[in-house]
């Protein structure tokens, strides 16, 4: 392995200096004692988003749909970065979450309201561009009736909602629900990416929002005070059933760097080694 990190950095001892044995397996070892993190990172998607194609492509049969969803009944946060390539005043909707009697018991779009309950809570007045990550959150707390709305950290709107979402309903990503799992309406389908879209079993405090956005896209863990929350991770949705165009894409968030890279193939050679 060793003898790979020093391949890797020849060439580059102008910018780092010698890279001799000792301080690679230095480097090696405190990987190691990072392990369960590190792997963490490795396995969890971090460096994937979900595409939804516009243009001919744009289709209703673009979905990720989840049955029997778990979802809190009481309080829950989602949140997610987002990205839109649609026109900014137009609304589209990216998370769905129906159950039998309630077609948006939970709903985000890209513009003009979102849903908790089968309440509605308008905004018009902001409008996101095309091609801009976006952090988007939605907080709901029963015990208060009340749904609270973040982009980029910053509270946008609160609204009054119901205290209760009924659990084990459909969760459809890229489409809105008019019925459980179906009905799409091709002008209100989602055309964009999302990526480390969590689900989280409480209403978040708006430090834990803020703290979120500002720890930046590309971070490849969420803090060890929300993982505990979670009701539905970024890793689960990933492999949630994908239809149409739909597609895993490249998010970004590969560092290119030398430290970056050698990260990278440790990162590697612990996780073939963790499946021998």
């Amino acid at each position: 392995l060793c003898a790979r990190i020093l391949e890797l950095s020849s060439g580059i001892n102008a910018e780092y200096g010698d890279f001799p044995y000792t301080m690679c397996f230095l480097f090696v070892l405190t990987l190691l004692l990072l392990c369960d993190p590190c792997y963490a990172a490795l396995s969890s998607g971090y460096n994937f988003a979900l595409e939804f194609p516009d243009g001919d492509s744009l289709s209703t049969s673009n979905y990720v749909m989840m049955e029997g969803v778990q979802f809190p009944t009481s309080a829950a946060t989602v949140c997610t970065w987002m990205r839109k390539f649609q026109d900014p005043r137009t609304q589209h909707i990216w998370f769905s979450y129906a159950v039998p009697s309630m077609d948006n018991a939970y709903m985000l779009s890209d513009y003009f309201h979102n849903a908790v309950s089968n309440s509605y809570m308008e905004w018009t007045d902001l409008v996101l561009l095309k091609d801009v990550w976006y952090h988007f959150c939605l907080s709901w707390s029963g015990a208060d009736r009340l749904m609270s709305f973040y982009v980029n950290g910053v509270l946008v709107r609160t609204h009054p909602t119901g205290s209760e979402v009924r659990t084990g309903g459909t969760l459809v990503l890229g489409q809105d629900q008019d019925t459980m799992g179906g009905s799409f309406d091709i002008n209100q389908a989602f055309a964009g990416q999302l990526y480390d879209l969590n689900v989280f079993t409480r209403a978040l405090r708006v430090e834990e929002i803020v703290a979120m956005y500002y720890d930046g896209r590309c971070t490849r863990s969420l803090a060890s005070t929300l993982v505990h929350d979670l009701a539905l991770s970024w890793e689960e949705i990933l492999g949630g059933t994908k239809s149409g165009a739909v597609k895993k894409v490249d998010a970004g968030c590969q560092g290119n760097g030398f430290l970056a890279q050698i990260t990278e193939l440790v990162l590697k050679e612990i996780a073939a080694t963790s499946q021998r």
